[in-house]
């Protein structure tokens, strides 16, 4: 989720920039602003080559070529060189650049811009350190939730992942987990980096990737429903999301600390099941006994049941036990009904009798229908919930 110059351009210090030459590079990453003022002057070769990082937007205003424009195509070439991806000027000392200069820059892909002579070079330095800095964050915040969904933390690790996340959290804490139906991973990515939360919810809220969606984090100084409702709206307007495009989980209400992970799992674990049942939305606190199903960290008991049981299904891996597997997802999904199974699958109500005959003969003969039904509930609800593990 690199920031890259066409990132930049979004940036308020930065509106006004105007592309000259290099559009093919407006794709290249940025991660720092380097100033360029006399450098590439004769008394400044002995340490030019080392004085420009890299993966950076150079602001300048070509000072060094003052009354000597033969030296800006040297100039842009070697920032080209230094792995410089983008170079912004002032026009006061030049108001456009020798063609030859521009020429070079779209053939190699180097962005050069143009900018007003009212912006100043520190406001853009600040603008563009801050979305870096933000965009760092995403990337480091991520990887620490995938952390939660493998194991349980320790009352430090937890106080410490809150506040990374965001230091100013409230005393109560609720996650959202949404995934848009018609936002990929990169999209979700995208949409992130001109997320600008102020005020409030600067200081009680945060939004991340995470896998196929966002997780939206809020914390509040009372446990009000209604409170966190508003919040949550709030963020989904700034992010362009609508209640009826999205598939969202939420977690209960707690305390921030010791339970900030726990909301993170219970706002994932949630939306899955909304998945997995076909709906919208699903509240944490009405899974009820579904939440046995979950695979928690550390709880390899609850796969193992879920493998050993549907084990006879993925011996063959023929058509026919692949078949008997979605049957046995349809059956479960429709709560056992046979005629809503039938429905899922297209198919007649008769057809999935028989299957479910074959899939008690094959994996629980000895158990009444009722019985059988249970068990092979909890068997395929871990089973689907395991793949989203």
């Amino acid at each position: 989720m690199a920031v890259t110059v066409r990132d930049l351009l979004k940036l308020e210090t930065t509106r006004d920039f105007q592309l000259v030459a290099g559009g093919k590079g407006l794709d290249l990453p940025v991660n720092r602003v380097e100033i360029l003022d006399f450098e590439f002057m004769e008394e400044g070769q002995a340490y030019r080559s080392r004085s420009f990082e890299g993966n950076s937007l150079v602001l300048t205003s070509f000072l060094y070529a003052k009354d000597r424009p033969e030296l800006i195509l040297d100039g842009i070439r070697r920032l080209w060189q230094y792995h410089v991806h983008a170079v912004a000027y002032k026009p006061v000392i030049y108001r456009e650049l020798p063609q030859e200069a521009l020429d070079y820059a779209d053939r190699v892909g180097f962005p050069v811009f143009v900018f007003g002579s009212d912006a100043w070079f520190e406001d853009i330095v600040s603008d563009v350190k801050a979305l870096e800095q933000k965009t760092g964050k995403q990337e480091i915040v991520e990887p620490l939730l995938e952390s939660m969904m493998d194991r349980y933390f320790s009352s430090r690790e937890r106080e410490e992942a809150a506040e990374l996340v965001n230091p100013t959290f409230r005393i109560y804490f609720r996650a959202y987990y949404a995934r848009c139906r018609e936002r990929s991973r990169e999209e979700v990515a995208e949409t992130l980096k001109d997320l600008h939360l102020t005020g409030q919810l600067q200081q009680c809220a945060f939004v991340c990737r995470f896998r196929r969606g966002y997780m939206i984090m809020v914390s509040g100084d009372f446990p009000r429903e209604r409170d966190f409702e508003e919040k949550r709206d709030r963020i989904f307007a700034l992010l362009g999301l609508e209640l009826n495009k999205v598939i969202m989980g939420v977690s209960e209400i707690r305390r921030l600390l010791p339970d900030f992970d726990t909301c993170i799992m219970e706002a994932y674990w949630a939306e899955i099941f909304a998945e997995i049942e076909g709906r919208d939305a699903r509240r944490f606190d009405e899974l009820r006994a579904d939440r046995l199903f979950i695979p928690w960290p550390e709880s390899p008991m609850t796969g193992e049941y879920s493998a050993e049981y549907l084990k006879p299904l993925f011996v063959n891996g023929d058509d026919k036990s692949e078949e008997l597997l979605s049957t046995a997802v349809a059956y479960v999904l429709a709560g056992g009904d046979m005629q809503a199974a039938a429905e899922r699958m297209f198919c007649h109500k008769n057809t999935i009798r028989y299957r479910v005959g074959k899939l008690q003969e094959k994996l629980d003969p000895e158990t009444s229908e009722k019985v059988f039904f249970q068990n092979l509930s909890a068997a395929v609800k871990i089973y689907l919930l395991m793949k989203e593990k």
